[in-house]
């Protein structure tokens, strides 16, 4: 089913609902039937509003844009009534977001990966395949373990903890007890064998905001829209398209490794 039937499909069965309970306060008095008119009539526009904006999102927009608070959809819902933003504004601004998003996760999970392994870049010229996927591995599940318990802390309200502050620390690479700061600072130079699955194409439309993207970012800042609110959001799907970006590196390295002996 596509989002405009949906769309559609929700519209007429809130409106079917509206009719079933006008009809069956007919015999109250007068104060009762303008109750449950008014809040028909605010159902639907509602209704209306967010079936408007949803018609122009597509994809991962949608996915992020089902991910944001009841108020914020509202908002988003109201501004595209209003005519100060498009609904396609709206659909490439989530989608900026998320490409923000990615391209963070993808950066600290790259630090995260050298903190927690500086063993492999120590001696980069013998790690094998196995030992390179061993560590992609673990540092994948121990940032899938992070987010998890990111996502507990705001839903019970503790996005500004101690707890939460920390566990951001972690995902940056900053983790208590990482090998990383142990390391000399004075030594032979690092080889330049590449052991870690974490390299960026800058030019991956994953990672690339496109001009109309950034324009419509904009163009919601503008109108009082947080876009922070939006990569917030977006971090855990932005982990899973991360995850699945250096799990294929992780295995195109390996055979590359394998095939020089490693």
């Amino acid at each position: 089913m596509d989002v405009q039937s949906a769309s559609i499909g929700a519209y007429s069965i809130s409106s079917a609902a509206s009719t079933k309970a006008t009809s069956q306060s007919r015999a109250a008095d007068g104060d009762q039937i303008g109750s449950t008119a008014a809040t028909a009539t605010a159902g639907t526009k509602d209704t209306l509003s967010l079936s408007t904006l949803a018609a122009s999102l597509k994809g991962p927009s949608l996915d992020l844009f089902n991910k944001l608070k009841q108020n914020e959809r509202t908002l988003l819902g109201d501004l595209v009534d209003s005519g100060k933003v498009t609904g396609d504004d709206v659909n490439n601004a989530l989608m900026s977001s998320l490409k923000q998003a990615r391209r963070t996760s993808f950066a600290t999970g790259s630090m995260m990966f050298e903190s927690r392994n500086p063993g492999l870049f120590a001696r980069a010229d013998s790690v094998t395949a196995d030992e390179m996927l061993k560590a992609t591995d673990n540092t994948l599940a121990r940032r899938k373990e992070l987010v998890s318990r990111l996502g507990e802390l705001e839903k019970n309200g503790q996005g500004g903890s101690d707890d939460y502050s920390a566990i951001l620390s972690a995902l940056s690479g900053s983790e208590s007890g990482s090998g990383r700061r142990d390391m000399p600072v004075n030594g032979p130079p690092r080889s330049t064998r590449i052991v870690s699955p974490y390299t960026m194409n800058l030019a991956d439309p994953r990672f690339l905001q496109s001009g109309e993207e950034e324009a419509a970012s904009n163009k919601l800042k503008d109108s009082g829209v947080s876009l922070s609110s939006f990569t917030e959001a977006a971090r855990s799907m932005a982990e899973e398209d991360v995850m699945g970006m250096v799990k294929e590196q992780a295995s195109f390295l390996a055979e590359i490794m394998r095939r020089n002996g490693g």
